[in-house]
């Protein structure tokens, strides 16, 4: 999949034999404040399948980051997988088609790659960007009655 100003490795940055880092108590930490404030946040959502989907996508995105500070390749990939797997299923649970969502967002990303890119690599959007039309795709999607 093509992605906007983002080139691939020729190789995994990590080897697969395993963990190459062990984090310090310190980063243990942060991810135990971090996971305190993602379920003060998750409490807060009222209705139950956002609090639900939203619950599932943050405790994945934190195994993610205990993935990404031991540097395990192995994991980081299998997280990504959950990630993607919960995230696509999101939509789908609220009634609307999440890859028509996906592919406008993609399409105007794709557009922002004639933007300058930042000195942190992030591509910016052009002066005469348009963001995406996501109300339209929703209101196509409803119509449509696709999901």
């Amino acid at each position: 999949m093509e992605m906007a100003g983002q080139e691939r490795p020729d190789h995994p940055l990590f080897p697969l034999e395993g963990p190459n880092y062990k984090p310090s108590p310190g980063d243990l930490g942060t991810l135990q404040g971090l996971q305190n404030a993602v379920s003060q946040v998750v409490a807060r959502v009222r209705h139950p399948i956002l609090r639900l989907r939203l619950a599932l996508l943050l405790e994945e995105v934190l195994e993610l980051s205990d993935a990404c500070l031991h540097e395990d390749l192995v994991m980081i990939a299998r997280n990504i997988a959950d990630i993607l797997y919960v995230t696509h299923s999101f939509p789908h649970s609220l009634g609307y088609d999440g890859n028509a969502v996906y592919d406008c967002v993609h399409q105007a990303n794709m557009r922002k790659q004639m933007g300058k890119v930042r000195s942190d690599g992030k591509q910016l959007a052009p002066l005469d960007f348009k963001p995406p039309d996501i109300r339209g795709v929703l209101k196509r999607s409803r119509q449509s009655g696709s999901n």
